[in-house]
């Protein structure tokens, strides 16, 4: 009786830890697969993420890891396209406003679903401080 209730207890715990949201834990690792995916290819322009890319970026540009160690970095990376530089360049479709005429374009706009903004939260959830 006690094994089969500690092994559902350390499925809870793992799935809870994985980000369980009824979509199974298959679905949370894939979620972070995409978000790895879409910050290597849109965030690495700028931003340093030390397993993609531990010497690019700009260098006055803070580093995903470093962002981390603030006190308020799930804020942050959750409205991180309403902060600039970054209404310029990107837009949250169907969350964001077309881009404004004022500010200046240093790209093609870079348009991202919900699902995809939520898939880079949970890559950068995984991310170790530095």
């Amino acid at each position: 009786m006690i094994k089969p209730l500690l092994t559902k207890f350390i499925l809870l715990a793992v799935m809870l830890i994985a980000g369980y949201d009824g979509g199974g834990i298959s679905t949370a690792i894939a979620d972070q697969d995409l978000g790895r995916a879409l910050v290597r290819q849109h965030c690495t322009r700028c931003h340093v993420v030390a397993d993609i890319n531990p010497y690019g970026g700009i260098g006055s540009t803070p580093s995903f890891e470093a962002m981390k160690t603030l006190s308020d970095w799930r804020e942050r990376f959750e409205i991180f396209y309403l902060l600039p530089p970054h209404p310029s360049v990107i837009r949250i479709d169907g969350i964001s406003e077309e881009r404004p005429e004022n500010l200046p374009a240093f790209s093609h706009e870079i348009l991202l679903t919900i699902d995809e903004h939520e898939a880079i939260l949970s890559y950068v959830d995984g991310l170790e401080k530095k």
